[in-house]
């Protein structure tokens, strides 16, 4: 994306944006944590790509993250940082779906990112899908010089005038 792209595109899209990623990255780290981690644990394992001995720290951080990064977003707080967590976020699911047999052979099974008691339930094509497109959107939100409709904007301009 341009920065002509920038300007034919209205702050309220990268608002709605913004806000869009940090609810599935809030709602996913939430669900997750309010579920026992063994759950995360096992949907990790499915994908058969991550060392065993990795799996009991990463199942139990990885929720957290989700929630902080996706709270941030929501709010408008260290947008940059944010973005950036949730675009590295992405790009490391991406890459244990990509890596994964599951991708191939999922057909309509959950991916398991929201917990199993969770209202959204999307196949691991579709979340591999919706992670793409939050990578990229996180990166351009990263990239972005003013971030109206924010925390971080409200915060700085109380600090400057």
């Amino acid at each position: 994306m341009t920065a002509s792209l920038k300007s034919k595109l209205p702050d309220f899209f990268w608002f709605l944006a913004r806000i869009l990623i940090g609810f599935f990255f809030a709602y996913a780290g939430f669900t997750k944590l309010t579920e026992p981690v063994e759950n995360f644990r096992g949907v990790l394992s499915q994908y058969q790509v991550i060392p065993y001995a990795f799996l009991p720290w990463i199942a139990f951080t990885v929720p957290w993250l989700e929630l902080m990064a996706g709270t941030f977003m929501i709010l408008g707080y260290a947008p940059r940082l944010a973005s950036l967590a949730t675009a590295f976020l992405c790009l490391n699911f991406l890459i244990v779906l990509g890596a994964s047999d599951v991708l191939l052979d999922s057909g309509s099974k959950d991916c398991g990112c929201f917990g199993e008691g969770s209202l959204i339930h999307l196949t691991v094509r579709q979340i591999f899908v919706l992670d793409f497109l939050n990578m990229l959107l996180s990166l351009k939100l990263a990239s972005l010089k003013t971030r109206p409709l924010s925390l971080d904007h409200l915060l700085r301009k109380k600090t400057s005038g």
